[in-house]
């Protein structure tokens, strides 16, 4: 047996966010979140467990009140600047991308006795403590953002900055726990903004224009040209398709592979709201190294959606003429067949 300081950051927020969203943009959104708590907190302490929406670490012996204090104020405004990082970098408009700026974050500290089990490569923490600190998940604290702290860890909160309050609950099987906790959601006014994304809307005043009316929502011509799993659907020729996430923001990747070419595509913006979308990506061909900037405006019309497209170089220049109508032939080629597939989807 060994005693041991167990630390568990819990995600508050987290059943109704996955039941009432999209599955695997939720999934993605929390394992990404659980990634950055525990980059947070592994300078002191081991991930055991990983528990849906919680994760199960611990430190031998007792960690210092102030090492505690510091390291769960450092998980949680990580946890909110990426959560802003999302905000800002969201492309996708479904649920979970929407509304991940509900979650947050809460910690419960206990101080015990665990023994490791060990069965083929896992390890799991088990004992008394173990499941005191399990249970102490659900309990009477009226916020979704604190830490709390059990008796058992001999908390004095001398030197805290935080207002801590006592109190206790009652499980069955163990019967009273007495803890403290205190409220942290003042952090958040403590969390910086990220900077802003670079602004291309403004550099296609030149480029030529094309237009093409799709009989469909906005919101759905919108979902259908940013989700890269689409493409495989409408983009003529596409032989393979490697993103560097399941969901398409700012900043992110994806490779087309086409024969005799295959070009690297980054999403660079997407501003706009119920009305009227900006969408703009940079295509390099990894073959002649050409780089393209494609921009799609999506305005709602009285029938469906106008999508105007045009394209730069990658200087942000106009296509040269001799390059002009095979680059806008293609794009045009590809929009008209996302055209046709958006409006089979209405009427299945």
């Amino acid at each position: 047996m060994q005693q041991a300081t167990i630390l568990i950051p819990d995600i508050s927020g987290y059943t109704s966010f996955m039941t009432k969203t999209e599955l695997s943009h939720s999934t993605h959104i929390v394992n990404e979140l659980l990634q950055v708590i525990a980059d947070s907190v592994q300078s002191k302490f081991t991930l055991a467990e990983i528990e849906g929406d919680a994760l199960l670490t611990y430190a031998n012996g007792r960690v210092s009140e102030e090492e505690i204090e510091a390291i769960c104020a450092d998980a949680f405004k990580n946890f909110h600047y990426f959560l802003k990082v999302i905000e800002r970098d969201s492309v996708c408009r479904c649920g979970a991308c929407n509304n991940a700026s509900d979650l947050s974050l809460k910690f419960i500290v206990h101080y015990g006795m665990f023994e490791e089990i060990k069965i083929a490569q896992f390890t799991k923490l088990s004992g008394p403590d173990m499941i005191i600190a399990h249970r102490l998940m659900k309990n009477s604290v009226p916020s979704k953002e604190y830490i709390l702290v059990t008796d058992a860890y001999q908390f004095s909160g001398e030197d805290s900055l935080l207002s801590w309050e006592s109190t206790e609950d009652h499980y069955d099987l163990i019967g009273r726990v007495s803890y403290q906790y205190a409220s942290i959601s003042h952090l958040k006014n403590e969390v910086l903004d990220p900077e802003s994304a670079e602004d291309y809307s403004s550099v296609f005043g030149l480029a030529r224009v094309m237009d093409i009316e799709i009989e469909a929502s906005l919101q759905e011509v919108h979902a259908t040209l940013t989700d890269n799993n689409e493409k495989v659907n409408f983009v003529d020729g596409l032989i393979d398709l490697k993103m560097d996430s399941s969901i398409n923001r700012i900043g992110s990747t994806h490779i087309c592979e086409f024969d005799g070419d295959t070009f690297d595509i980054k999403t660079l913006q997407d501003v706009g709201e119920n009305d009227q979308i900006v969408y703009i990506e940079k295509a390099r061909s990894l073959n002649s190294g050409m780089t393209l900037l494609t921009y799609y405006e999506l305005k709602k019309t009285e029938n469906g959606t106008n999508l105007s497209f045009r394209a730069l170089t990658g200087d942000r220049q106009p296509i040269p003429a001799e390059f002009s109508d095979m680059i806008y032939g293609q794009a045009m080629h590809n929009l008209e067949r996302m055209k046709s597939y958006i409006e089979k989807q209405q009427v299945a």
